[in-house]
């Protein structure tokens, strides 16, 4: 998953259902993020994105209504996917699932540019949240225990970080960013090698959901395996 604001459009007329089941959609299942919404024949979870799963109510979606509209909504079943379609839908998005990864990264990194330097989280930096990452952590050392990540400084600022999102039984969420003045320079990917990196030192499995082409190129990069492509919906009233 990426806080990265590049996202691309689904132009297929194929299924988009989802056809693998992401950590996000675990870790709520099992009551450790967000919430969820069950009824007979099926649920909603609702988290970073609203997992349709099962079979749609037509008695529920009427009394809750609120629960599908204006939010990433991902078909979990063919059933979901053709009932979404009917709706007035704004429009579609791409993702695309890696394979999750239990080793360290397979990239040759190249040297950073003059002026970048890498860190690994410091309790400073993570108080600060930098594009929001650490905010599934209780504090600091919950994260130093059961996360991972890196941030790259240019001028004693956070200009890109990459960080667990969450963690689950050993597996985590991977989460990159860079700030849009100091994109195309390869930070992202030095963050991630070191993020990946300290995940397979503390034993942990890496997840990597991909939002666009240069995010999917950047994780088979690092030795992930394109798994699942999925479309995204987003539906108004």
């Amino acid at each position: 998953m990426e806080t990265q604001d590049i996202y691309e459009v689904w132009n297929k007329d194929g299924s988009g259902v989802l056809t693998k089941e992401p950590l996000i959609l675990t870790a709520c299942k099992e009551g450790k993020l967000g919430s969820f919404f069950p009824y007979p024949g099926g649920c909603i979870y609702k988290t970073v994105f609203t997992y349709l799963c099962g079979k749609p109510d037509e008695k529920f979606l009427s009394e809750n209504p609120d629960l599908i509209y204006n939010s990433r909504l991902v078909c979990m079943s063919p059933e979901w996917e053709e009932y979404i379609r009917k709706l007035p839908i704004k429009f579609i998005l791409r993702r695309e699932l890696m394979k999750p990864l239990r080793a360290e990264s397979e990239k040759k990194m190249r040297p950073l540019p003059e002026g970048y330097s890498i860190s690994a989280f410091t309790e400073e930096i993570f108080e600060k949240h930098p594009f929001d990452h650490g905010r599934g952590y209780a504090d600091y050392q919950d994260f130093v225990k059961r996360g991972a990540g890196a941030v790259m400084l240019f001028d004693g600022k956070v200009v890109s970080a990459s960080s667990s999102f969450l963690t689950f039984n050993d597996h985590v969420e991977l989460d990159v960013f860079t700030d849009e003045e100091h994109r195309g320079k390869g930070l992202a990917d030095h963050c991630v090698y070191e993020m990946i990196r300290q995940s397979h030192a503390k034993g942990l499995t890496v997840h990597w959901d991909a939002q666009n082409p240069m995010s999917s190129k950047m994780a088979i990069g690092h030795g992930f395996v394109p798994e699942a492509e999925y479309a995204v919906y987003w539906v108004e009233k």
